[in-house]
């Protein structure tokens, strides 16, 4: 998992000049980290993650809820939707997989070593003809990867004002508002890097998963070693 961490340092030179960059086969088995059948597994436990839903004109869907859970007291979302919706078509987003597994703690561990910051992995999925969103920014800086399937992505040299909240300009440009930084298809073990508040956009070519890998910075005053704790730890059940 290390290597391809150092990779990102030896291809790009990110602390000194924030650019958007493009690696091919960035990873070798993107599979090890997710599949559908891992996304099958947390779309039936909605009490552990959350999820949002794209439709064909790349608008969010609202999702219902099942009502609260028994034991939680808690409202979730209702996973039948989410599956019904998912086979009409529709794109899906299963929210912080990152808590998903030791693989995935661990994957997340090498971001959070590598620079200062905290991080996340957000899945982005669907079937055949699922969109994604338009063009838009988002306040975090974020690593792509393929999983699955290809996505052709543009990536623009034009930011969001920081005089702006973030995602003020969602849906409100077009392509001829902008200038072309990075067009690409990603395949899978493909990644990209898109800088904070830089406007990008994605289209998938059939069915498809990718992980996004937002990192949000630290604040100044913020220590270091301030972080979720990724470590694997092992109960001694020999005792």
């Amino acid at each position: 998992m290390n290597d391809f961490g150092q990779r990102i340092l030896n291809e790009t030179n990110l602390l000194v000049d924030d650019k958007a960059h493009y690696f091919e086969k960035l990873l070798d088995n993107p599979s090890d980290l997710v599949t559908w059948n891992d996304i099958e597994r947390c779309v039936n436990q909605t009490e552990l993650y959350k999820f949002e839903l794209i439709d064909q004109n790349s608008t969010k869907i609202e999702i219902p809820q099942s009502g609260k859970n028994w034991i939680y007291d808690k409202a979730v979302q209702d996973k039948q939707f989410i599956i019904d919706s998912v086979n009409r078509g529709q794109g899906l987003i299963c929210l912080d997989y990152g808590f998903y597994s030791r693989k995935t703690m661990e994957f997340l561990s090498v971001f959070e070593n590598l620079f200062s910051v905290h991080a996340a992995i957000h899945v982005y999925c669907g079937m055949k003809d699922s969109k994604s969103f338009t063009i838009h920014d988002d306040y975090p800086c974020n690593f792509i990867i393929q999983a699955e399937g290809e996505t052709r992505w543009k990536v623009y040299k034009n930011k969001i004002s920081y005089l702006h909240r973030t995602g003020l300009m969602n849906n409100k440009l077009s392509d001829k508002d902008l200038e072309v930084d990075i067009d690409v298809v990603l395949k899978p073990g493909d990644a990209l890097y898109i800088p904070s508040r830089q406007y990008h956009c994605a289209y998938p070519k059939g069915k498809r998963i990718s992980l996004s890998i937002p990192c949000w910075q630290k604040l100044p005053t913020e220590p270091r070693e301030n972080a979720v704790d990724r470590n694997y730890y092992r109960i001694n059940n020999n005792v």
